[in-house]
This record gives C-alpha cells, structure tokens and sequence, in this order.
C-alpha cells in the first residue's frame, strides 16, 4: 500500500503555462500539457507551440518537475480512425514521439478518453497496441537520455470506460492512470454533484469517485496506479425547478460547464441569490439560487479527497484546468493536504 510520496498532477492548456507561478510549479510533481491533436495517425501541436516556450522557464522553477504531453482529448476522436492498421499505430506513435524529443517531455499522457464510444469496438484492442507500443518508445527514449519517462492515460470513472479497454493488459504498461472523477453527472441527466466523493442519497444516477476506485481495483489495477481527479470548473443546469433545494431534477437547460472556481468564489458564492449547500453523504457542496443549479469542487471537498487518496492507498490527485483557479485556493487545498 502506497503510504506517501503521492503524485500531484496538474493539467494545464498551452495558454495557461504563462499563469503557472514558481511557487506551483515547485509543488506540483506532474504537469500535463494539453492537448496534442490526433488526426490522421498524427500528433499537431500548432495550436499549443507559441506556448510551449513556456516550459523552459517553467523547468527552471523546478528541474524535478515531470512534464507531459497529453494527446487527444475529450472532444477528440482522432485516436480511433489512426490506429485502425498497426502501420497507423507506428505512425502515430513517430508523430508523438517526435515532439516528446523536441521538446524533451517526460512522458506522455494518453488521453484516448472514450474508446469505443463510437460502437467501433475494435478500438478496445487498438488502444491497447497504443498504450504498449508508447511504452516501447518511451523506454527507449529513457535509456537515451538517461531519464524517468513517464506513460499516462486519461481515464473515465465507470464500468462504460472498463469495458471498453483492457484495463487489466494496460495498467502493467502505465506509471498511474488518471481517472476523471468528474462530469460523472451532466447533459440531459437530473441535476446532482459532478465531481462528488461518494454516493448521494437518493441519486438516480450511480456515479462517485469511491464508486470508479472500486471498479478499478476489481479490475485489476493497483491501487496506488488509482489518481483520482479534482474539477477546478462546475457543472451548471437552468431551469430547474424551485424544490428539494435544486437536487435530483430535471432541467430546461441541460448540464453545462459552468462557471470556474474563480468566478464561483467571487460572485457566485456571495451575490446572484445563491445559497451554497453540503451533501455530508457525498462530500459535496452546490449553489442553488431557485432556478439555476451549480456543481463544483471547494476546499472541504478536496479536504476529503485528499485523505480518502491517503485512507486507501492511491496515488494521488490530478485536476483539470490549471487557468480555472486563479485565487489558487484549491491548488494549495490539494498541496497542503496532499504533500505538506
């Protein structure tokens, strides 16, 4: 069982690297730069590369700071049609690799986040030939430099996201898997926590982060290969009727991003209406103003994910998106409870 030592793995888009301060970039143990397009059993990084300058500064706050090239995406769906032939898979994996040297990333994080969600089930397969043949190629690379490189995927928090990959083939290639415990509710779904640790009462959709844990665990997966993720943004659904304080509704405007922590701890949770609640049950907070329903992460939130992390054995806390917390209060959440 893992009893320390945890990975702090923050996710940064190409034009959030210039916000990441020295102070951040020595507490974090992972960044991941996001996002390199797939398409076409190719890796782009034109619409990141005036940002990637970024990340000599950014090593120069801290030398031992791993940072990563995340490929794909989840609006992405690049991954499936380039690895249909193993001539496409190498391709791919060249194209990656490539830029990993120019740029001497540390690793790759894989963020093939849905195979199969197209019904092509192929994909199953194809994304295990990926994840092996990128480790093949990163532990090349390792012995050239003479360095760590580290190999990571994006991964979603349900028995969907299990049953379309070989989690338990893939797990043995990957340095940690990180689990997107959040937008586990959203869309034309009832409203209810998106990013919660446990399950609510009386929920009637089954989704939590303890919930995947246990999932990946059963399938196979270590533990402390297990990160699980904390939402620097919220979920939000309009319209929603003015009963049971919001929860468990269905909603005339389905569950959208909603606004990030930055503007939910200036505005939202002191002005527009708002009363914020606590699921004790899900360890869960939500802003509810009578008709617009809000879901996000706060620091009690993350105070129990950082000790559910330590309780159980797994490897760490990842969040998405660097630019998103600009007061910095739950970056320091995470490290002070975390690392410190």
């Amino acid at each position: 069982m893992k009893t320390g030592n945890y990975h702090f793995i923050g996710y940064a888009t190409g034009k959030s690297l210039p916000d990441i301060t020295p102070c951040q970039a020595k507490r974090l143990t992972h960044l991941n730069v996001a996002f390199g397009i797939v398409s076409d059993s190719k890796v782009s990084i034109e619409g990141i590369r005036r940002y990637l300058g970024y990340i000599k500064k950014i090593r120069s706050y801290n030398p031992n700071l791993n940072i990563l090239l995340s490929t794909g995406g989840g609006n992405q769906h690049g991954h499936g049609p380039s690895t249909k032939t193993d001539e496409g898979i190498q391709i791919l994996i060249k194209s990656t690799m490539d830029i990993v040297e120019e740029f001497n990333f540390d690793g790759i994080d894989c963020d093939w986040e849905f195979p199969c969600d197209r019904g092509i089930m192929e994909e199953k397969y194809q994304h295990t030939k990926l994840i092996k043949g990128y480790r093949d190629a990163l532990d090349k690379f390792e012995n050239k430099r003479n360095k760590k490189c580290w190999l990571t995927i994006a991964a979603g928090a349900g028995k969907w996201y299990l049953n379309s990959t070989e989690i338990d083939v893939i797990h043995k290639y990957l340095d940690f898997i990180n689990v997107m415990t959040y937008d586990m509710r959203c869309g034309n779904q009832p409203t209810g926590h998106h990013t919660n640790l446990y399950e609510p009462e009386g929920a009637p959709i089954s989704y939590s982060a303890d919930t995947a844990v246990k999932l990946f665990e059963e399938a196979g997966v270590p533990s402390e290969k297990i990160v699980i993720g904390v939402a620097f943004y919220s979920r939000r659904w309009d319209g929603v009727p003015n009963v049971n304080k919001g929860m468990h509704l269905e909603a005339k405007i389905p569950g959208d991003f909603g606004p990030d922590y930055t503007a939910i701890y200036h505005i939202y949770e002191k002005s527009l209406g708002f009363i914020k609640y606590w699921d004790d049950k899900a360890k869960a907070p939500w802003l509810f103003n009578g008709d617009t329903f809000i879901s996000y992460d706060d620091p009690e939130s993350i105070r129990y994910k950082c000790e559910y992390v330590k309780s159980n054995g797994l490897g760490g806390i990842m969040y998405w998106e660097h630019s998103y917390d600009r007061t910095g209060i739950l970056f320091n959440t995470i490290y002070d409870n975390l690392l410190e």
